[in-house]
C-alpha cells in the first residue's frame, strides 16, 4: 500500500492502482452496486481524450511546460487504447461527475509520471494542478457526455443503413407477393409483402435521417467554463484555443456552446435525442412484431412467413427458434424504452447551476445504443435473410376477405356491397363469387375487379373504374 493526501487527509491506496486518493474515498463511501465506471470504458475514454486536447492547448498558452505536457498526452492516449492495466472502482450510482474527472485525472498523472521517471509518485505532475489545469469536472464532464452521445449515435448508425438495405432487398425479393391487409388485427384490403417491408424500409430512413441530424448537434464543449460556465480559474488564451485542439483528438469539428452556462445547466439535450433513439426503437419493435405474428404456426396460425432455420441445435422446432430471435429484438427495444424513463428522471436531478449529465443517463444512453445495435444486426443478419414466404396460402386469404366488396360499394354504393359481403360470409364463399351468384355484374367484368393482381396498385384501380365507369349507379 501507498499513503496519499489531499485536502481531507491521508488514505492508503493499493500499490499497484494508478488512481489516487480521491478515487479511494470515493470506492469507500459509495458501494451500493458492483457497477462500476470500467463498465462504461466509452466514458473514461471521452474524458482521457479531453486530458489530451487541454494538455495540448496548455503547453500552446504556455501554462505548462513541453515535458509535463507530452508525459500527459502519452498517459491519456494510453488510456484511450488501454495500453496498460488501470482501474477506476468507482461506483456508477454516484450522481455527479466528479468522480469520474477526479479518477482520469489520477491514473493520467501516475501513469505519466512513471513515463517521465519510473515511478507513480515521482514526476512532479498532480493530478489536479497539472492535468485538471484550466478544467473543472462540470466543464470536463458535460463535453465528455456529448462525445458519447455522439459516438453512441454511430453505433446505431451503420448497423440501421444495413436494417434498411436489407428491407429494400427482401422488399423487391416479394414484391409480386399478395397478402391480406390488416388493421385493428381484422381483415382491411389487399397489399404486397414487398409494400409492408418498404414501408418499414422508409420508416427507418425517417429515423436515419432524424439520428444524423441530431448527431450532428453533438459537438458543443463547455471546456473553458469550469464551475459554472463563467470560466473563472482558466488561463489567457485557454478558452479559444481548446476546442481546435479537442477537434483535432476527436476528428471532427467541436465547437462552443454560445452559452457556457447553458451548456453546463442544460438538461433537455439528452432527452431530446434519447427520444430519437426510442422512435427508432418502436420501428425495430413493430417490425419483429409484426413478422412473428406473420409467422405465427405452424398449423394454426396466420403462417404468412416462415424462417429457414438451418440449426442443428433447433432442428426439431426451428420456427419457434426463429420466433425467440424476434423475441429478443422485441425485449432489447422494450429496454430502451426502459432507459429512456433512466434519463428523464437522472437528469431532472440537476438542480440549479449544474444539470446532471453522467452516471445513470449515460448509462442508459449506452445501453440503448448497445441493445438497439444488437437488435438490428439479428434482424439482418440473422431473420431476415432466412425468411421465406407461403405465397399460395397469402394470396388464397387475400382473395376470400369479405373487404374486397369495397370495388362493388365504390361502382353501386355501400348497400350494395354490404350484400355482397353479407352472402359471402353466410355461404363461406369468396367475394368473387358471390357478386357472380347476386349477378350485379357480367362475370367477366367481377372477375377483373376481383382480380387482386390489381387491388394493391392504386393506378390499376383508377384504370378499372374509368374502364367500368358506365356501369356506376349512385
Amino acid at each position: 500500500m501507498r499513503l496519499e493526501h489531499d485536502s481531507l487527509g491521508s488514505l492508503e491506496v493499493p500499490n499497484f492502482a494508478y488512481y489516487g486518493i480521491q478515487t479511494e474515498r470515493n470506492r469507500q463511501a459509495f458501494d451500493i452496486s458492483d457497477l462500476t465506471l470500467e463498465d462504461f470504458p466509452s466514458f473514461i475514454e471521452a474524458v482521457a481524450k479531453i486530458k489530451a486536447a487541454c494538455a495540448r492547448t496548455n503547453l500552446e498558452i504556455g501554462a505548462l511546460d513541453k515535458e509535463k505536457a507530452q508525459a500527459i498526452e502519452q498517459a491519456a492516449w494510453e488510456v484511450i487504447r488501454r495500453d496498460f492495466d488501470y482501474s477506476l472502482p468507482v461506483c456508477i450510482y454516484r450522481g455527479s461527475g466528479t468522480p469520474l474527472n477526479a479518477g482520469v485525472n489520477e491514473v493520467v498523472a501516475h501513469r505519466a509520471n512513471e513515463i517521465l521517471t519510473g515511478n507513480k509518485e515521482e514526476g512532479g505532475i498532480h493530478p489536479s494542478t497539472h492535468v485538471n489545469m484550466a478544467q473543472s469536472s462540470n466543464d470536463v464532464i458535460p463535453t465528455a457526455k456529448a462525445i458519447v452521445v455522439h459516438d453512441q449515435l454511430e453505433i446505431i448508425i451503420e448497423p440501421l443503413k444495413l436494417l434498411i438495405k436489407t428491407l429494400r432487398e427482401k422488399g423487391e425479393e416479394f414484391a409480386s407477393v399478395i397478402k391480406m391487409g390488416r388493421t385493428g388485427l381484422q381483415d382491411a384490403v389487399p397489399i404486397t409483402l414487398g409494400q409492408q417491408l418498404n414501408a418499414f424500409a422508409s420508416g427507418m430512413e425517417r429515423a436515419l435521417a432524424r439520428i444524423e441530424y441530431e448527431q450532428s448537434h453533438w459537438n458543443h464543449s463547455c471546456l473553458g467554463g469550469t464551475a459554472v460556465g463563467t470560466g473563472m480559474g482558466c488561463l489567457p488564451g485557454f478558452r479559444g484555443k481548446v476546442n481546435k485542439h479537442l477537434s483535432d483528438v476527436l476528428g471532427y469539428e467541436v465547437k462552443a456552446y454560445d452559452d457556457l452556462v447553458d451548456g453546463m445547466m442544460a438538461i433537455d439535450d439528452l432527452i431530446a435525442c434519447h427520444g430519437q433513439v426510442v422512435a427508432l426503437s418502436a420501428q425495430v419493435w413493430k417490425l419483429a412484431r409484426d413478422l412473428r405474428v406473420m409467422a405465427s404456426g405452424p398449423n394454426s396460425g396466420l403462417r404468412e412467413v416462415y424462417f429457414e432455420v438451418k440449426n442443428p441445435e433447433n432442428a426439431l422446432n426451428p420456427q419457434r427458434f426463429a420466433s425467440c430471435s424476434l423475441e429478443s429484438v422485441i425485449t432489447a427495444c422494450n429496454q430502451v424504452s426502459a432507459n429512456n424513463s433512466s434519463i428523464l428522471f437522472g437528469l431532472k436531478n440537476g438542480w440549479l447551476d449544474l444539470g446532471a449529465c453522467s452516471s445513470i443517463p449515460l448509462r442508459a444512453m449506452i445501453n440503448s445504443a448497445t441493445m438497439l445495435k444488437e437488435a438490428m444486426r439479428i434482424l439482418t443478419d440473422k431473420v431476415l435473410p432466412s425468411m421465406r414466404v407461403n405465397s399460395q396460402l397469402c394470396q388464397d386469404m387475400a382473395e376470400s376477405s369479405v373487404s374486397n366488396t369495397t370495388m362493388i360499394s365504390t361502382i353501386f354504393g355501400y348497400e350494395v356491397g354490404s350484400q355482397v359481403a353479407h352472402l359471402a360470409l353466410e355461404e363461406n364463399i369468396s367475394p368473387r363469387e358471390a357478386a357472380k351468384k347476386l349477378k350485379i355484374l357480367p362475370d367477366e367484368v367481377i372477375d377483373e375487379l376481383f382480380d387482386v393482381s390489381n387491388l394493391t396498385h392504386p393506378e390499376n384501380m383508377e384504370a378499372l373504374f374509368e374502364k367500368y365507369k358506365d356501369f356506376r349507379k349512385l
